[in-house]
């Protein structure tokens, strides 16, 4: 019983990128009371599937996170592929660079968050404008873009905390 015990336990925290991930889009699909928060809001999938794609690729796949973001085009209205292509992309830069940024400190990471960010971001904006045939304001994307960039070192402590307590963990048991 304890073998089972064991294996089912790695299997659950096999989970915990996938799980934690979809935690934040849900987080981000909260409604908060604020007007208008819903076209600003951090993109904590986007910072979610970035981290666990450097840190954990091998529990945090393409599939996982073209299934994250198809989940939030299910949930947030938008359009459907939009999200699940940006984090496919995210995530194929984050494993395409891990060796890079795992032996580089925080800032570094960040520093490759904004780029990432700093390009997905207007591409998303263009794509919604065109979609609406028209130029959409830029002050939402500008604030997204700062709030995802100000709030990425706590979702990144997060889940470099997660990941110590318990994937690391599975590791050792």
């Amino acid at each position: 019983m304890s073998a089972l015990l064991r294996q089912t336990s790695r299997r659950i925290r096999a989970l915990l990128p996938i799980l934690s991930s979809l935690a934040l889009v849900l987080f981000s699909l909260a409604p908060v009371g604020l007007p208008h928060f819903d076209s600003v809001g951090p993109a904590f999938a986007l910072m979610a599937v970035f981290y666990w794609s450097i840190f954990r690729s091998d529990l945090m796949t393409m599939l996982g996170a073209f299934a994250i973001g198809l989940l939030l085009d299910l949930l947030s209205g938008g359009p459907i592929g939009l999200n699940a292509l940006v984090l496919v992309l995210a995530h194929e830069l984050g494993v395409s660079q891990r060796r890079v940024f795992l032996g580089s400190s925080f800032l570094v990471n960040w520093a490759a968050f904004a780029l990432v960010i700093g390009v997905v971001l207007p591409i998303c904006w263009l794509l919604m404008s065109l979609l609406h045939w028209e130029l959409l304001p830029m002050l939402p994307l500008m604030t997204q873009l700062l709030l995802s960039l100000a709030l990425y070192p706590v979702i990144y402590w997060m889940l470099s905390r997660l990941e110590r307590r318990w994937l690391r963990a599975s590791v050792t048991a």
